[in-house]
């Protein structure tokens, strides 16, 4: 469940040359790499703990939403994009942290697993129904286990 296959790009330039872009307000990165060994693999053979990697995600995610609580005001964003590994595992992300999953859209179901790239394939997706000033939050929670929460105004 944790490797998947896409990918994806942005081009980021100064606001002062770009003054109809969107803007990256700032974001938050924390790591817990004493996970480590949860998915490890080579051209041979991968073995992955699929619950410690759920359990420890969450657990990280909690600890970066803490962490960051005091200087971000990430509980009611227009939007959550989100990197996608499973139904079970965006569900339950966002009941940890309290998110709206309405205001999490979805593309798994039908491009499954693309790793992290789900996050800039899912706003790509999503940028037409997004509007000036909207609140975005890219989230993203990595093997090792890494997560960076990066927020956009549209």
């Amino acid at each position: 469940l944790t490797l998947g296959s896409g990918a994806a790009a942005m081009v980021l330039g100064r606001a002062g040359e770009h003054p109809e872009g969107h803007r990256v307000v700032g974001g938050v990165t924390r790591a817990a790499t004493e996970h480590h060994e949860l998915c490890v693999g080579d051209f041979e053979e991968m073995k992955t703990d699929t619950q410690g990697l759920l359990t420890g995600g969450i657990a990280l995610a909690r600890d970066l939403w803490r962490d960051a609580r005091g200087e971000w005001h990430w509980q009611d964003m227009d939007r959550y994009v989100v990197h996608q590994v499973s139904r079970v595992h965006t569900s339950r992300t966002a009941q940890a942290l309290g998110l709206d999953e309405s205001r999490i859209p979805l593309t798994f179901p039908t491009l499954g697993n693309v790793g992290p790239a789900a996050v800039a394939i899912t706003l790509a997706k999503e940028a037409d129904s997004l509007r000036r000033g909207d609140r975005v939050l890219m989230m993203g929670i990595g093997s090792g286990l890494n997560m960076t929460c990066l927020e956009l105004t549209w």
